[in-house]
């Protein structure tokens, strides 16, 4: 466990660090994620995930951010001269419940118990179109993702019943995920102002023993005042911290003025492997007869007033695995600062 705390720390410490060393005229970007199935009025399947992410301002070069430095310049070449370019660290925490959660044996035809603790570096790259994300995930699944301790803190907090299952959790894996995702924007105008509508379409994929998959999707946002940037989606592999396009203080979209939208998504992944479904990879667990395609439908609504942004989404997850009896309800609530 220790090596595991040691990269939280290496990872985490030189955000704390930046504010010294990057010019003061120039913004970063703080998200906070919590996504739960209370919203949905259950406590079974993707029961909760957390998730706090950091981004860089815009770089003309990965190598000019502080925090990474010569690491991050290794990536200089993708994209053009044009581009804008953002480094973003996470940490974050997903837990993983079977529809039984009284029961203390091992219950066979439903997904077993997991967790997932995570930190991820994010190089992404975009001009006022396109935005490219390739992100880096290691973490650790099993006992040392804390996700058991985590539950029942909350749990406790709220005086519910406790799910009595974990002691057949899956057991302790290193985790690790490359994923890439390309998003285009289309939208009805260039300035946004007054009400205004965009197109999001995107894909991506993500390679790993915890999860590998292909992604396709669309979010489309009606409102007023849009803010500049890519919208808000989920906790997924690839979607990092949302990064402005320009300085939240000075560009139209976000300079003392109050803008708000409505937003519909919809999300379809081809699956090869999810580890919190087909269980550990070196060694015989619990595991499930996965779906190889699951969807994901989302609508929501999300405000932002100079230099902060907060959104909540509705989403549905169609069934996972073959014994699940329904579809999954969640909410996610994101907020997002500009600094």
């Amino acid at each position: 466990m220790k090596p595991l705390l040691y990269l939280l720390t290496a990872c985490l410490l030189p955000v704390a660090a930046q504010a010294q060393d990057i010019d003061p005229n120039r913004y970063g970007t703080l998200t906070f994620y919590f996504e739960n199935d209370l919203f949905g009025n259950t406590d079974a399947n993707y029961t909760n995930g957390a998730r706090i992410g950091w981004s860089s301002p815009n770089l003309k070069k990965f190598g000019d951010d502080p925090t990474l430095g010569q690491m991050a310049g290794y990536f200089d070449g993708f994209g053009t001269d044009t581009y804008e370019r953002n480094v973003a660290i996470t940490l974050g925490q997903s837990m993983f419940t079977p529809m039984d959660t009284d029961a203390r044996d091992l219950v066979k035809d439903q997904r077993p118990y997991a967790g997932w603790l995570y930190v991820g570096m994010g190089l992404i790259w975009k001009n006022e179109r396109v935005k490219n994300s390739l992100v880096f995930n290691v973490g650790v699944v099993g006992p040392w993702s804390y996700a058991e301790e985590t539950q029942r803190l909350v749990h406790e907090a709220r005086d519910i019943d406790y799910p009595q299952g974990w002691d057949n959790q899956l057991g302790n894996e290193i985790g690790v995920n490359i994923s890439y995702e390309r998003m285009w924007r289309i939208r009805d105008r260039r300035d946004n102002h007054g009400f205004d509508w965009d197109i999001l379409p995107y894909a991506g994929a993500t390679l790993g023993n915890v999860m590998t998959h292909a992604t396709v999707g669309t979010e489309v946002r009606f409102g007023y005042n849009l803010p500049d940037d890519f919208g808000t989606g989920a906790i997924t592999e690839a979607a990092t911290t949302p990064t402005a396009l320009e300085n939240p203080y000075t560009s139209k979209s976000w300079a003392n003025r109050l803008g708000f939208h409505f937003f519909i998504r919809g999300e379809g992944r081809a699956v090869a492997r999810n580890i919190f479904l087909d269980g550990n990879t070196f060694r015989d667990s619990h595991s499930v007869d996965k779906y190889p395609l699951v969807a994901d439908l989302s609508a929501g609504f999300a405000v932002n007033w100079k230099n902060t942004k907060l959104s909540y989404a509705y989403i549905y997850r169609t069934r996972e695995y073959r014994g699940q009896d329904e579809g999954q309800i969640f909410g996610s609530i994101t907020l997002s600062f500009n600094f």
